[in-house]
């Protein structure tokens, strides 16, 4: 554990590491890389890999080019649900229920961070509707983010998977189409991989 000098803790990378050795996170990652690979390209932009860990989105995978920017955030960090887009597609697709998501406190990080629960719920319906969320500066100035779930075998989410900008992304729904094609592919080579395995 690593304390920070407000007081919190987070994981450490050594026990990040660690729990990156387990099926499971090694699987997804290991199996989505190469798609990620090639989303980076089609879209040039920054791409993430996240998966639920209690009340945050941990960002698993990273892909980026030196054409990119840097990164807003590197693997093994856990973002906030309500100011990420990742955290947003884990929401809107019932990671938290009821008193759980009432409880969840919707610190500002930025002037742009949704604060208000009527306000994120209503955001989270339209995501539901939609199938894609986004940021704008939410949890960091200057980043904008775009996620899509990523589905297992029995349609729950198991990851979301995410661009991040530099730029607010004129026409989002251009983008998403290249996201879900990625996502459904990533949830394909999963669930071939689990039947080889079985």
């Amino acid at each position: 554990m690593v304390q920070h000098q407000n007081g919190q803790y987070t994981i450490g990378h050594l026990l990040w590491e660690l729990g990156m050795l387990s099926p499971v996170q090694r699987g997804l990652r290991q199996v989505a890389a190469p798609f990620m690979q090639d989303l980076l390209a089609a879209t040039r932009q920054i791409v993430n890999l996240f998966v639920l860990d209690s009340d945050r989105a941990l960002l698993v995978e990273r892909m980026s080019g030196s054409s990119v920017g840097s990164p807003f955030a590197v693997p093994g960090d856990r973002l906030p649900l309500h100011t990420s887009a990742a955290g947003k597609v884990f929401l809107a697709h019932g990671a938290l229920e009821g008193d759980q998501l009432s409880a969840l406190s919707l610190t500002r990080e930025t002037a742009h961070s949704i604060a208000h629960p009527s306000r994120l719920r209503e955001e989270l319906d339209l995501i539901g509707r939609r199938g894609w969320a986004t940021t704008a500066e939410e949890h960091v100035d200057g980043a904008w983010g775009l996620a899509v779930p990523v589905f297992g075998g029995a349609r729950e989410v198991v990851a979301a998977l995410g661009i991040v900008t530099v730029a607010p992304l004129e026409d989002p729904s251009r983008v998403v189409p290249a996201l879900k094609v990625t996502s459904a592919a990533i949830s394909r080579a999963m669930a071939g991989q689990e039947m080889r395995e079985n």
